[in-house]
């Protein structure tokens, strides 16, 4: 039953290393106009909630995982935090998203652009974190 849970988290990992492309990706946008603007935003809003679904798999099964190992009560909370500070973020990006891709004509695309480009460089700083975490426990 482990082994299950390893691979579904590993998984969810592999999916949610979109994060540290989006930055990249987000930046693109502004290079972009007009309906290229909004099919590129389109695509990446649908990547974020990809990533989002990730996410909470990558809770859960990591909340079983951790039961099965001694980890220190230290590492559990920040990794704990991590999490919800990249789910809480994520829903912040996702929500500009939504806002700039409300009117077709990707007339609001630009309104919100500063706000999508910098919440997915913290995303993507966060995901980095989370790694590092995952893979140095203390």
């Amino acid at each position: 039953m482990v082994q299950v849970f390893v691979f579904l988290h590993v998984l969810a990992a592999i999916m949610m290393g979109i994060y540290l492309l989006l930055p990249f990706l987000s930046m693109r946008i502004q290079a972009l106009t007009g309906q290229a603007q909004f099919g590129f935003l389109s695509v990446l809003f649908a990547v974020n909630r990809t990533g989002q679904l990730a996410l909470v798999i990558a809770l859960l099964s990591g909340g079983y995982l951790v039961s099965k190992v001694g980890n220190s009560v230290a590492w559990m909370i920040v990794s704990v935090v991590l999490f919800l500070a990249l789910g809480a973020l994520t829903g912040v990006m996702g929500g500009a998203m939504r806002k700039a891709l409300s009117d077709p004509s990707g007339a609001k695309i630009k309104d919100h652009l500063g706000k999508i480009k910098s919440m997915s460089v913290i995303c993507g700083i966060l995901f980095f974190l989370i790694v590092g975490v995952m893979k140095f426990p203390f």
